[in-house]
């Protein structure tokens, strides 16, 4: 009579599993973690998952130990990642979670095993890890995994909110080149640098204790300096009262910096900036693209819905709009400003007050969060005036205006909005960056 055994009832599937958790057969050794610990498994099914572990374990060069396994080190993980990953390869079966996502997700990309790189994604995006409140954290993640294509993804998330992410409690956590790679990006939306000056100081503080060093001047000085945070903060761009009252009178600035921050960018104009320490380029520099230029007088009345159509052929960031003030007094003036994209999805809903003089034409409206624009794919902004008025009206309107290294296109919306189209009406102009 045969006797059962584990193979008996165990479909294919479960067998693998079975076989990696009783390390059975096993020819490959992962030393994984600082303590280099061991876990086993088997190179036919990292061959079957991974052109990467292909090359690797057929090479003759391969590192093994001296009962013939293939050795893999991975110092830079946790046993409990690596089991997850190799539970995924054996069995299709992933299970991630907000703490452990960004540690398989960096194997999947470093062995190239793009189904589970997908699954990782999926998640990261159903889970929202990519909103303003997670964006530093996955930031931090994608540094210490160096996931380069991620990183980007959420400094334009951080971008978007760079107020909200700087004062969140997890940006005292984060290791100095983060920070000073974040300081140092060009593209945050609406924050003044009186906020990333103090941002910085409450992370300085937070960085003196970790290091056991005192919380005074100089020793907050040593840490900005030497992570190469102190010369990305924009000094001369902070307004003149709030550096003499905050700034002047501490030592973290020496005496011939705080006298170049005194010194006006414009007298530079001519000579080399090299010799300049710090930064003074202007963040998150936005461009009118101007559809209209010539424009008249019109009564706008305040219950009609302007539409206009625009499509740019290169990836860019949208800031807000450019709209008409009155014509003929000076008041305040209130507008409903949407933004649809070309799935119908409202981005944008808001509403502006301004105020307007009649010598004035054009003045600027800025979202409260900057909005992505993907090249290629059409949105519509639409705006309503809070009350009828004269107002000034765009006329000989532009079907195409060059911007960066390609185009925005404008065209007439299909569902009506008659007083404003292509050629004429309201909606002016985009600020883009």
């Amino acid at each position: 009579m045969a006797t059962s055994s584990w193979q008996d009832s165990l479909s294919l599937k479960d067998a693998l599993l079975h076989m990696l958790k009783q390390e059975i057969s096993c020819d490959v050794k992962f030393l994984v973690g600082e303590n280099l610990d061991e876990v086993s498994c088997h190179s036919f099914v990292l061959i079957a998952r991974s052109h990467v572990f292909e090359a690797m374990l057929m090479s003759p060069m391969t590192e093994r130990d001296q009962e013939g396994r293939a050795i893999v080190s991975l110092p830079e993980v946790e046993v409990e990642i690596v089991q997850c990953f190799l539970r995924y390869l054996y069995t299709d079966d992933v299970k991630p979670t907000a703490n452990n996502v960004m540690a398989i997700l960096y194997l999947a990309r470093k062995y190239i095993v793009q189904t589970l790189s997908d699954n990782c994604q999926t998640f990261i995006t159903k889970a929202n890890l990519m909103e303003a409140e997670n964006a530093i954290e996955i930031y931090h993640q994608a540094f210490l995994f160096d996931l380069k294509d991620l990183m980007a993804d959420s400094m334009k998330i951080i971008n978007q909110g760079t107020e909200q992410c700087l004062q969140s409690d997890y940006f005292l956590t984060l290791p100095p080149e983060c920070v000073r790679r974040i300081i140092a990006d060009d593209h945050h939306h609406q924050v003044k640098e009186e906020t990333i000056y103090r941002s910085v100081m409450r992370w300085c503080e937070e960085e003196c204790k970790r290091r056991g060093l005192k919380e005074n001047d100089e020793e907050i000085r040593k840490v900005l300096k030497d992570s190469g945070i102190l010369y990305e903060i924009r000094f001369q761009n902070m307004d003149a009262r709030f550096f003499q009252s905050s700034i002047e009178k501490r030592r973290i600035l020496t005496e011939d910096e705080k006298r170049e921050v005194r010194t006006p960018a414009w007298r530079d104009i001519g000579r080399t900036l090299s010799h300049r320490m710090f930064k003074h380029k202007p963040r998150n520099v936005c461009q009118r693209v101007m559809r209209m230029e010539e424009c008249e007088e019109e009564m706008v009345l305040d219950d009609l819905e302007h539409i206009i159509v625009f499509e740019s052929s290169v990836e860019c960031v949208m800031h807000g709009i450019v709209t008409y003030g009155l014509s003929h007094e000076s008041s305040k003036v209130t507008i409903y400003v949407k933004l649809i994209d070309q799935d119908d999805n409202t981005i944008v809903l808001e509403d502006f007050c301004f105020e307007s003089d009649a010598e004035t034409k054009h003045y600027e409206v800025k979202f409260q969060k900057a909005v992505e624009i993907q090249p290629d794919r059409q949105y519509r902004v639409c705006l309503t005036l809070g009350d009828t008025d004269w107002s000034w009206k765009g006329k000989n309107g532009h079907h195409s205006v060059p911007f960066k290294d390609g185009e925005v296109t404008f065209s007439d919306y299909g569902g009506g909005a008659i007083d404003t189209n292509m050629l004429e009406g309201q909606i002016p102009g985009l600020l883009l960056s």
